[in-house]
């Protein structure tokens, strides 16, 4: 009965606090649209100020409802003065409130595309219009050899949405991996790594094609003791003992600006890249497993 009732008061107080800062930034978001860059920048930041105040009180609920122990490894090296892209790898719904739990103030408030096929949810509206998360249209394989056009249509308009992130340095997070792992995705995936599934090249060299000064990856590694992974367990305090582990790369100046598609030459040396970057996070994960006694992370 007590885990329920804590599942619930932590819902609300989640809920309360994402409703408080939708109501203050969503009228403050339409100012961004006057074509004055200054006061487009500043709209910006004054909103990412109330983001990150918003990500504070997450984690002091996380802090009075689940006595949260969360340790974390190399959080020195993160930057918010940079042009960044930041990835995670996916364990639960709720990989996200741990990530932010210690990036919060350290980097920029993550930005994420979203798909223009949810333009009309309020909080995904409410997101774009405050902080400026992109809306992207993602085509069908069949539409794009239909119409060829398109994909340069959809880049380009992506261009556009992201033409305000050259005045402000910015962090576009991802979750590589493409989908949250479990057994079934992984054994499908024919992965060589041990706690992994590979990386998909297509989401980060499409953001490196149309953000070419985004010149850093801050990659983190989650590891959770408990193998409950749904987003009520996470509500209920299940997830409460984990680790956050931090590392930060320069991108070679050859893989930004370049167009993937039909490249394959440049297709392989960011996977090459990539594959190196999740070389050391497997090594990682295995060291967490040991100190948490567990088997398995999948």
């Amino acid at each position: 009965m007590i885990r329920y009732l804590r599942g619930v008061i932590t819902f609300l107080l989640v809920l309360i606090n994402a409703l408080s800062v939708i109501i203050i930034v969503t009228p403050l978001g339409f100012l961004r649209f006057i074509p004055i860059k200054t006061l487009q920048r500043n709209i910006l930041k004054i909103n990412e100020k109330f983001g990150e105040l918003y990500l504070y009180f997450n984690s002091r609920i996380q802090d009075l409802m689940h006595n949260a122990d969360y340790k974390v490894y190399g959080d020195e090296k993160l930057k918010r003065d940079i042009w960044q892209f930041t990835t995670i790898n996916h364990l639960s719904w709720a990989d996200i409130f741990l990530y932010l739990y210690f990036c919060n103030f350290k980097q920029s408030v993550p930005r994420i595309f979203m798909k223009s096929q949810l333009w009309w949810l309020p909080l995904t509206w409410t997101a774009n219009l405050g902080l400026g998360m992109p809306y992207v249209v993602r085509r069908s394989k069949e539409e794009i050899i239909a119409n060829p056009k398109l994909a340069e249509t959809d880049k380009n308009a992506t261009r556009r949405a992201c033409k305000m992130y050259e005045i402000m340095p910015t962090n576009v997070a991802g979750f590589i991996e493409g989908t949250r792992i479990d057994k079934e995705k992984y054994d499908a995936s024919k992965s060589k790594f041990k706690n992994l599934m590979p990386p998909k090249i297509g989401g980060m060299g499409y953001t490196l094609e149309v953000m070419p000064y985004i010149d850093h990856l801050t990659d983190v590694t989650l590891v959770y003791k408990s193998n409950k992974r749904e987003f009520w367990n996470f509500l209920c305090g299940d997830m409460r003992e984990a680790s956050v582990t931090i590392n930060t790369y320069k991108i070679p100046e050859e893989l930004r600006g370049v167009d993937y598609t039909d490249n394959q030459e440049m297709r392989d040396k960011l996977k090459a890249f990539l594959e190196e970057i999740w070389e050391e996070k497997d090594q990682i994960i295995e060291r967490e497993k040991e100190k948490y006694g567990i088997k398995t992370v999948i």
